[in-house]
């Protein structure tokens, strides 16, 4: 029985996908056309940029979609010059849609609009392994049905999405990707290390001297005050009085 559900959940992820990632060519697992443009992929993202993910319907999965795009982003050597946070503002935004209709997919990502990636999430999404395959997508990698081992594969090959990690194929795409020309200028700025910047000392307090007090033993008289008294100047000094 064991072994009939678990063939049954592969077969379901098999399905995890819609139709809006469908588009890949039978030679590269790199998705183009149909709203797919390499050039949307977060890589693209110079340092000092921010990606959030904008969780308004109030799903229970953003926590596994900042850890998908911090995935993706630290295996593209994209280091936290780029900030992921939660939130509905910043250089890129994944916007996730609540489902509550049935559908027959895990989760379902769609072409970026604007500076927004849309991700749809019904109920049965599955954890890290729906969010580490959805995320592959918004960075641009299409579905793999040739039997090697990869988080966007979309058949059994023996070891199912790998898990939900990236794989040593994985890797070897991502960097296949980021070799096109379209990504020469962005990686010359991720190449450049950034300057170590030295705190500022802290400037040394200066120390007040203390006041004196008058000969009245009621006035008080700030450092450095000179004065005064039955014929003789003084000087307020440290809180002493120095008469000459």
């Amino acid at each position: 029985m064991k072994k009939f559900l678990t063939v049954v959940m592969m077969l379901g992820l098999v399905q995890s996908c819609g139709s809006s990632e469908s588009s890949s060519s039978a030679t590269s697992n790199i998705l183009q056309g149909d709203g797919w443009d390499v050039t949307g992929s977060p890589y693209m993202l110079p340092p000092g940029s921010t990606i959030s993910v904008c969780n308004t319907d109030k799903t229970a999965v953003s926590s596994y979609v900042l850890d998908a795009v911090r995935l993706w982003l630290d295996a593209g050597g994209r280091d936290e010059r780029i900030r992921v946070i939660e939130g509905c503002k910043a250089t890129r935004v994944i916007h996730l849609n609540k489902l509550t209709q049935d559908v027959d997919f895990y989760g379902r990502a769609f072409p970026i609009s604007g500076n927004v990636h849309n991700i749809d999430v019904p109920s049965q999404w599955a954890g890290h392994w729906t969010a580490n395959h959805e995320i592959g997508h918004v960075f641009g990698f299409a579905h793999i049905f040739n039997g090697v081992i990869s988080i966007m594969n979309s058949d059994d090959n023996g070891k199912y999405m790998n898990g939900g990690y990236l794989s040593d194929y994985d890797y070897s795409e991502i960097k296949r990707m980021l070799n096109q020309s379209s990504f020469k200028a962005v990686n010359a700025l991720w190449a450049k290390k950034p300057v170590a910047v030295r705190p500022l000392s802290a400037p040394t307090p200066v120390r007040k001297g203390k006041s004196c007090l008058g000969a009245d033993e009621v006035t008080i008289y700030a450092d450095k005050t000179v004065t005064t008294y039955q014929g003789s100047t003084f000087t307020c000094d440290d809180g002493l009085w120095i008469r000459g």
